[in-house]
């Protein structure tokens, strides 16, 4: 009987292993899965966040919490600006995402035994990377060397004005831009949006292209001289008129049926949505030709898709991945359509702020061109009858 099983499942291991496709998946997925979320992970934490600093006294004692506050692995003074005014152009650009604010009279308050207030302004239009800054900000101002006292300080020879500043408790007020309530469908939902139109179209076009043949093309078109060029541009053209509609309502949806905020240019995302669109055709005849089956390319998106949102931003910073991380995430399209939108809906950035993300869209839509006119030509001379078999 053990022998019986043995040859049964030694029967089996031959079928998977003799498909290089099962084996990537079934064996090798796990250990993909694992290098990439451990990879975005890896610091635990936003690190290094930059933040810009307003000091408007210029004191002593706000060049040490300033110097405090560089020294912390979690933040970075990226630079001094003269006013909060111009802190938002440095959102808008991701040079900062918080700025400090030391208000006049500060060391003096201090002195004076007052309670003066550090103002913190931050950019809430990224939650994952908000929470923790403003923890990081907040525990350096309000527990500033705090917990001795004024007397104890003294008795351990710190000098009366340095043990009178240290032991004087300070508070911090805070502002949030953009998004005050920090309400996390305006973060998460636009991201989700276009993860299921990158999806969607990527599959629907993998199953398309396996159902069709020059036999057939030629059946249609009796007569007429086979050309790939003339096949390739009338399916990406018939394609792109029929999902273009649906995603821009399928886009405008979380801002006019859920309420969620948009300050930019609807003009400038319904120029970026065209490109974001046709690398998934692209990709997605690309796809099919590398699997020879509509449903082995069907799962391989699936198995990507989650690969794909995690290296977008939406779910862990950009700039706190690993170098090869983000080499790797600024080659996905998903990464330029999440930064164009959450741009546009949430900071109501200008549009030449986003030419980085739209010279990355006119770059991969023609590595997605050449690759996609590459698999409709393979697969349409591969599958001479009606669809390839599964």
């Amino acid at each position: 009987m053990r022998k019986l099983w043995f040859q049964l499942c030694l029967r089996e291991w031959k079928l998977i292993l003799r498909d290089y496709r099962i084996v990537s998946i079934l064996l090798g997925g796990p250990f993909f899965y694992v290098l990439i979320f451990g990879g975005v992970y890896l610091q635990g934490r936003a690190k290094h966040v930059p933040i810009v600093i307003v000091d408007q006294d210029h004191s002593h004692l706000s060049r040490e919490i300033t110097n405090a506050l560089n020294a912390s692995e979690n933040l970075q003074v990226a630079g001094w600006i003269n006013s909060t005014d111009d802190f938002i152009p440095l959102v808008r650009r991701e040079d900062a995402y918080a700025c400090v604010v030391f208000p006049p009279r500060f060391e003096s308050d201090v002195l004076a035994g007052k309670k003066p207030r550090v103002g913190v302004v931050f950019d809430a239009s990224n939650i994952l990377v908000n929470g923790s800054t403003l923890i990081a900000i907040r525990t350096f101002v309000t527990t500033y060397q705090v917990g001795l006292s004024r007397e104890r300080l003294e008795a351990v020879g710190m000098s009366p004005w340095a043990a009178r500043v240290v032991a004087t408790p300070l508070e911090s007020a805070t502002r949030q831009l953009f998004n005050p309530t920090s309400n996390y469908s305006y973060f998460i939902l636009m991201g989700l949006v276009c993860t299921a139109l990158q999806s969607v179209t990527r599959m629907g076009c993998g199953i398309a292209i396996t159902k069709d043949s020059v036999v057939q093309w030629s059946r249609s078109f009796p007569g007429r001289r086979i050309d790939y060029v003339e096949i390739f541009v009338s399916k990406v053209l018939a394609t792109a008129l029929l999902v273009l509609p649906v995603a821009v309502v399928a886009l405008a949806l979380p801002f006019v049926l859920f309420g969620a905020p948009f300050r930019g240019s609807f003009l400038v995302l319904l120029a970026a949505l065209p490109f974001f669109l046709l690398i998934q055709i692209g990709f997605g005849y690309g796809y099919a030709a590398l699997c020879k089956s509509s449903v082995i390319s069907t799962q391989l998106h699936l198995f990507m898709s989650v690969v794909l949102f995690t290296l977008s931003g939406f779910t862990w910073p950009y700039y706190a991945m690993p170098a090869w991380l983000r080499v790797i995430a600024w080659l996905t399209p998903l990464f330029h359509m999440n930064c164009v939108v959450r741009k546009l809906a949430i900071v109501g950035a200008p549009w030449y702020l986003l030419y980085p993300h739209l010279l990355a869209f006119i770059a991969l839509c023609a590595i997605a061109i050449v690759w996609g006119f590459w698999a409709v030509r393979e697969l349409m001379n591969e599958n001479p009858a009606a669809g390839i078999p599964e």
